[in-house]
């Protein structure tokens, strides 16, 4: 019996909208897609300050640099979403899913 003005669970309606937790898979592909989009983005600071302002986006400063900073952002975010960066997530997710060789020949050196 369900106490009066409480809501009625139904364990079925939230057993069947709940989402699954992703594998390992799915978190290594968000990781390296992330890491990627980080480096690029980084890039395209760095190259943004060797280059002269246009005067397209203003010539204020905080304002243009907030516009610029946020067109860089899109072009990396559409860049590393649609897979057509720079290919290291996909070399990252492949050397990730390699096992080391040499991780059970590690040993301290005897004294």
């Amino acid at each position: 019996m369900i106490a009066p003005g409480l809501p009625a669970v139904d364990t079925l309606a939230q057993a069947q909208g709940a989402m699954a937790l992703p594998d390992a898979a799915e978190k290594t592909d968000k990781a390296a897609r992330q890491f990627e989009g980080l480096l690029m983005g980084l890039l395209f600071q760095t190259m943004r300050k060797t280059v002269e302002p246009s005067g397209l986006l203003g010539d204020a400063g905080q304002s243009r640099s907030t516009y610029e900073y946020l067109m860089d952002q899109a072009v990396v975010d559409r860049a590393v979403s649609s897979g057509h960066g720079w290919g290291l997530a996909e070399r990252l997710k492949a050397s990730w899913g390699q096992p080391d060789k040499n991780d059970h020949k590690k040993e301290l050196p005897a004294n």
